[in-house]
């Protein structure tokens, strides 16, 4: 693997990336819904998985009447959503060695990088509770004798759970944009993946926020449909990430 930037024992601790051009999310996404007509089965399988997954996330959360829970929830798919997409990457990675995808490869592939996968998911785990706690002890914070009003406070307490939530997802989202398909591609271990990610996140500022927008804008959309958007929506961002890898992150293949 090709790297860039070293510790003080010689060890690379990163891959070094291109400058990306403004308008690549755009090809990302051409890129994805190609891939997703390529493996229609596939593609659906995966976004099934990801409908049901967000169904009792969702069940649990409004049978407890927890509104804090819901809206940590809807933030904490975005953050663990790269985790659970590891089997479209390894889909678009056949596909681009114009191979048929292969359910059997794919769970193999997933088996071997497990103990890289969980280092990372743990990570993002982590992240996930705290998010989730911060904005629970936020939303649930009773208003103070010199405050105007129930309303006035249940605005303020919104506001900042939400400002909370994005710094969350944008920190986590420098961390995981390119970590999991580099474990992949690469066999990296998790510390050189995440730190891989962040430095080419962090190289390429306007393109990357324009990437998490329309991660954002399209997850929105799927949930709007009452999470059924997501069987198609998820796949193809999903498959646009590997995309997004490729294109950025400088490898020997």
């Amino acid at each position: 693997m090709q790297t860039a930037g070293s510790g003080g024992n010689g060890v690379p601790l990163y891959a070094p990336c291109r400058k990306l051009s403004f308008n690549a999310p755009l090809r990302w996404l051409t890129k994805g819904w190609q891939d997703f007509q390529r493996a229609p089965l596939h593609s659906l399988v995966y976004g099934a998985i990801f409908v049901f997954i967000g169904w009792l996330l969702l069940y649990l959360a409004w049978t407890r009447d927890n509104d804090a829970l819901i809206f940590s929830l809807l933030f904490g798919f975005l953050l663990v959503g790269p985790v659970l997409s590891f089997g479209l990457y390894d889909i678009s990675h056949q596909l681009e060695q114009n191979r048929e995808p292969s359910f059997r490869h794919e769970r193999q592939k997933a088996f071997h990088e497990m103990g890289h996968e969980l280092m990372l998911a743990l990570m993002l785990g982590m992240m996930f509770v705290i998010l989730a706690t911060v904005v629970s002890m936020v939303m649930w914070t009773e208003p103070t004798p010199g405050q105007a009003s129930t309303t006035s406070a249940v605005s303020f307490s919104s506001a900042a759970s939400l400002l909370i939530a994005v710094i969350f997802a944008g920190v986590v989202f420098c961390g995981s944009a390119f970590a999991l398909p580099m474990i992949l591609h690469q066999d990296a271990d998790a510390t050189t993946a995440l730190i891989t990610s962040i430095n080419a996140v962090l190289r390429n500022i306007p393109v990357m926020a324009f990437w998490a927008l329309l991660i954002f804008v399209l997850t929105a959309a799927g949930f709007a449909t009452a999470l059924i958007g997501l069987a198609v929506i998820v796949p193809v961002l999903g498959y646009a990430t590997w995309h997004a890898y490729r294109e950025t992150i400088i490898t020997k293949e």
